[in-house]
């Protein structure tokens, strides 16, 4: 049998060390964040005063991650229900219906998109107000 050097597995180290000496391919994420393209769907925000308490958007969700909820500050005069929507993002699909099928257009997704948090509850959400923020 011939000795039959394995060129391949002798210079694996040295290629590990070239391509430590390269720029990486990821993003510094918490401290540069990506670029969003147009329509990206981020968290959902409500512009309260055209919200008329409808509850179209928590019928027309599929996974049943949105439910109305008292409003916590002023609401438009037009909503007489005095409801707002709030979102369960344990449950939602960000698939943007809700506010394809708002009437008058105040619940919409931004781009904000990051949220953290250990607390299961935290994550029902009602949208801020655009005005608020």
């Amino acid at each position: 049998m011939a000795w039959n050097p394995d060129i391949k597995g002798v210079t694996l180290p040295f290629s590990v060390l070239k391509q430590s000496l390269k720029q990486p391919h990821t993003l510094n994420y918490p401290v540069e964040k990506r670029q969003l393209v147009p329509g990206y769907r981020g968290f959902h925000v409500n512009d309260l005063s055209q919200c008329v308490g409808c509850g179209n958007c928590q019928e027309i969700c599929m996974n049943e991650a949105i439910d109305m909820v008292e409003a916590t500050s002023e609401v438009n005069p037009k909503n007489a229900s005095g409801l707002v929507p709030r979102i369960d993002y344990g449950r939602c699909c960000w698939c943007s219906l809700c506010a394809d099928v708002c009437g008058p257009y105040s619940l919409r997704l931004e781009g904000e998109y990051t949220y953290v948090s250990a607390d299961p509850d935290s994550f029902l959400y009602v949208p801020k107000d655009t005005k608020t923020s």
